[in-house]
C-alpha cells in the first residue's frame, strides 16, 4: 500500500496541473471510482492514468530501441517500430487504467445483485429477532458467501465504529457510493425507515419477495437462453465440424489444397486448433452470463 501512496503522490506533483485543467474530460469516470471502493479522488486516478501511460510509453521505447539494435533490423523497419510501437503500448495502458474502474465496479454491482435475495432473507430474520440494524450489519458483514454485501456492510459498520457516524448517515453514506441501484434504494429504505421509526421487518420482507421473485425470473429467462444456445452449440460446434471434416475426408482422397494449406493440414488445425478454441470460447461465455447460485 505505501508503494501504491507513493506512486499516487509521484503522479499528483508531477501531473496535477495538467488533470486540473483538463478535469470535464474525466468526470465521467468519478461514479466508477466511487462504486469501485477504490478509495482514490478523481485527481488521484487521473493522474496515476497518465503517468502509467507515460511511463509504459518510455519503458517500451528504449525496449525497442534496444531490440532494434540487437537484431539489427533495417532503418525503415527501426523507425517503423520506435515510431508506432510505443504509441501503442502507452495507448494500451491508459485504456487498461481507464478502464479498470468501470470493470471493477461493474463486478461489485454483479456481486451484490447476485446475493441480495438472500442478503435480505438473513437481514430480515436478524431484525425480526430484535437485533438493532447496526448489529443487523455487524453480523452481515461476517459472512463472505454474501461477496460484495458483506464489505458494504463492513463499510456501515467502519462508519459508525470509527467515524463515529449515526447508523442513518452510515448506511447513507455507503448507500451514496455503491453502484447497484437496487441496493442503494434498499440501504435508503433501511435509512429512512429507521430514522422515521418505521416496521423494518415488514420493510425488509417487502424487498426480499422482490428481489426473489426478480432472481427467479432471471433465472428462468436464463433457462431459455440456455435452451436456445444448446440447439446453437449443436449446429454449430458438432453438427458443422463433423460435416466440415467428412469433406476434407473426402478433398483428402481426390487430392488438391485448401487455400494453399494441405488437407492433413487443415485438418490437423481444425481437429487441435479451430474445434478446441470454439469450445473454450463458447464455455467462457456460459461461463461468464451464469448466474450465481
Amino acid at each position: 500500500m505505501g508503494m501504491i501512496d507513493s506512486y499516487k503522490r509521484m503522479s499528483i506533483k508531477t501531473l496535477g496541473k495538467i488533470v486540473d485543467s483538463n478535469m470535464g474530460s474525466f468526470q465521467s469516470l468519478k461514479p466508477h471510482i466511487r462504486g469501485a471502493n477504490l478509495n482514490f479522488l478523481l485527481k488521484a486516478w487521473v493522474s496515476m492514468v497518465l503517468m502509467t501511460t507515460l511511463l509504459a510509453y518510455a519503458a517500451s521505447l528504449v525496449c525497442f530501441v534496444f531490440v532494434g539494435f540487437f537484431f539489427e533490423l533495417d532503418l525503415v523497419t527501426f523507425i517503423y517500430y520506435v515510431m508506432f510501437a510505443p504509441v501503442l503500448v502507452a495507448a494500451l495502458a491508459f485504456m487498461a487504467m481507464y478502464i479498470y474502474p468501470m470493470q471493477k465496479a461493474k463486478s461489485v454491482r454483479k456481486s451484490i445483485e447476485d446475493n441480495i435475495p438472500f442478503a435480505l432473507i438473513h437481514m430480515n430474520s436478524i431484525v425480526s429477532s430484535g437485533i438493532p440494524p447496526e448489529f443487523m450489519f455487524e453480523l452481515l458483514a461476517g459472512f463472505k458467501e454474501y461477496g460484495e454485501i458483506s464489505r458494504q456492510s463492513k463499510l456501515i459498520v467502519r462508519n459508525v465504529k470509527t467515524f463515529g457516524m449515526s447508523s442513518v448517515k452510515a448506511i447513507n453514506h455507503v448507500a451514496s457510493k455503491t453502484p447497484s441501484p437496487i441496493f442503494k434504494e434498499i440501504l435508503s429504505g433501511i435509512s429512512g425507515t429507521i430514522e422515521k421509526g418505521g416496521n423494518l421487518p415488514s420493510f425488509l420482507k417487502t424487498m426480499s419477495e422482490k428481489t426473489l421473485f426478480e432472481y427467479r425470473m432471471k433465472r428462468e429467462q436464463y433457462n431459455r437462453t440456455l435452451s436456445m444456445l444448446s440447439d446453437v452449440y449443436t449446429a454449430v460446434l458438432i453438427a458443422a465440424p463433423l460435416m466440415m471434416l467428412t469433406s476434407l475426408i473426402m478433398m483428402n482422397l481426390i487430392g488438391g489444397d485448401f487455400f494453399g494449406l494441405t488437407i492433413p493440414d487443415v485438418i490437423a488445425m481444425m481437429t487441435w486448433v479451430v474445434i478446441p478454441g470454439l469450445n473454450i470460447a463458447f464455455l467462457a461465455f456460459i461461463h461468464s452470463s451464469y448466474p450465481k447460485i
